[in-house]
């Protein structure tokens, strides 16, 4: 609920035209002062447009925010492999938190719109209040939090099936939580606290402690297991050259067919399965299935692709997978 004192701006404004220029156009102003409103102006030659623009322009600010975040960690996402051994560091901006921010847009609320006598331009100044809008991101960082603490217990059950499923929503939350968080120090009021973010090292530690072990077969090269490793340590699991004796077992097999000669270019087409199960109870984590068809001018060089456009869909592919899985364990 905007204040009275906006919705009374509002009124006053509406019949734009006779009052001198707005104070706000320009400079700040000493009615809707930035430390208690987030604001933002726009213009253009019919009222709704300045009106939209001034919308956007306080949108921005957390659009910027979000796709910043997930430019940083794309970029900021490492692989190296030695067949062995792979690292990989790579978050998403999830879509949760996306609207959590749409949420927080819906207090914008147009307060003041004025229009040039000469120009014919509409100037509209739209209002964010600051400690409104943080009230709303607290009760997101509260209901996650709720959501953690049962999350946080089965980490320390026995079925090991419900604590993998635990640990991959745990950091999502956290992913969530880090988001709001960033979102709260944009629109927070001076002086007000901030809740600190949290780190879900429990569930960290525990997919840690789960090893995977994979068997690859028709994988030329190791290009598919390579993508397989990274997306599994992308997870957070310890990823072993073997099977034998891990918590879960991983088989994939990798088939490239030629497909012939067609207008000069030779055309093949690459399946891999991937089935992920824990040994102990035959339970099926993961079985996922992706298919590509790519060209080229030799034959040789059509399946080097093939393979290249099936490890970007395993990595991919299998953390979606994994966490759709484990959503309802």
């Amino acid at each position: 609920m905007i204040p009275l004192l906006l919705m009374l701006s509002v009124a006053v404004a509406g019949p734009a035209g006779k009052e001198r220029k707005p104070d706000w156009i320009e400079h700040d102003s000493a009615e809707w002062p930035r430390e208690m409103y987030l604001v933002g102006v726009g213009s253009a030659d019919d009222r709704a447009a300045a009106e939209d623009r001034a919308r956007a322009e306080i949108a921005r600010v957390f659009t910027t925010h979000v796709s910043s975040v997930l430019v940083a960690n794309t970029a900021e996402s490492t692989v190296r492999t030695d067949r062995n051994t792979a690292w990989s560091d790579r978050t998403s901006v999830s879509d949760e938190t996306r609207s959590t921010t749409d949420k927080v847009l819906e207090g914008v609320e147009i307060v003041q719109v004025w229009e040039d006598p000469e120009l014919h331009r509409f100037y509209a100044l739209a209002a964010l209040d600051r400690q409104q809008a943080a009230g709303r991101l607290e009760e997101r960082l509260e209901s996650i939090e709720s959501s953690a603490v049962p999350l946080r217990a089965r980490l320390a059950a026995p079925d090991k099936a419900g604590g993998l499923a635990a640990a991959m929503r745990l950091l999502r939350l956290e992913r969530d939580r880090r988001e709001v968080t960033g979102e709260l120090a944009i629109i927070a009021a001076p002086r007000r606290k901030r809740a600190p973010a949290m780190e879900e090292r429990g569930a960290r530690e525990f997919l840690s402690r789960t090893s995977v072990g994979w068997t690859v077969n028709g994988d030329e090269g190791g290009v598919v297991e390579d993508a397989l490793r990274n997306a599994m340590v992308a997870l957070g699991f310890a990823v072993r050259s073997e099977a034998a004796g891990t918590d879960l077992v991983g088989e994939a097999t990798v088939a490239v067919e030629s497909l012939g000669k067609t207008e000069g270019w030779y055309w093949s087409r690459g399946r891999v399965q991937i089935v992920l199960k824990e040994p102990s109870s035959a339970r099926v984590f993961l079985n996922v299935s992706e298919s590509v068809r790519d060209a080229a001018r030799i034959e040789q060089e059509s399946n080097r692709r093939v393979l290249t456009k099936l490890s970007e869909k395993v990595r991919n592919a299998v953390p979606a997978a994994f966490a759709a899985a484990t959503d309802n364990p």
